[in-house]
């Protein structure tokens, strides 16, 4: 019987595939969740954007503005609250997945204060909580968490 030393082409072929079956999945994972975060940073910021749009428009008008978040339709109306005019409707591009309000409804006094409460979003398994606090309406993002 002959001993052989080395590897075959047809060993080194299977090697080869495994390891980029194994690498394709890690890339995929990290991807995906490089893009989830993406999504929820740029949500926030708009999100964000717009409570600040509120309570300034609150001050300037001497008005209630209020922003009413619909989780079922994943968006949000910015509406002047005497009237429940909507201003604007903004779809979220990731999910409202809770918001801890009266009828889901934050509203900005002509003083520029708002009631305090928290905003969840959600995208894959990342969450980020935003919070509004009464002292000056102050918005705050929160670090994005895993949530399993």
């Amino acid at each position: 019987m002959k001993s052989r030393a080395g590897i075959t082409l047809l060993e080194l072929t299977i090697v080869l595939a495994v390891f980029a079956i194994v690498a394709g999945a890690v890339l995929v994972g990290v991807n995906t969740r490089a893009s989830d975060y993406r999504a929820l940073q740029n949500a926030a910021v708009r999100l964000q954007a717009d409570l600040r749009y509120a309570q300034r428009r609150a001050v300037m008008e001497g008005q209630r503005i209020g922003i009413h978040f619909d989780t079922v339709n994943n968006r949000y109306n910015i509406i002047l609250s005497e009237t429940r005019e909507i201003i604007r409707t903004v779809y979220m591009d990731v999910n409202l997945f809770s918001v801890n309000y009266p009828s889901n409804t934050i509203s900005f006094l002509p003083r520029g204060t708002a009631i305090p409460g928290t905003i969840a979003l959600r995208s894959g398994n990342l969450h980020l909580p935003i919070t509004t606090t009464l002292s000056g309406g102050q918005v705050r993002i929160h670090n994005i968490e895993e949530v399993n």
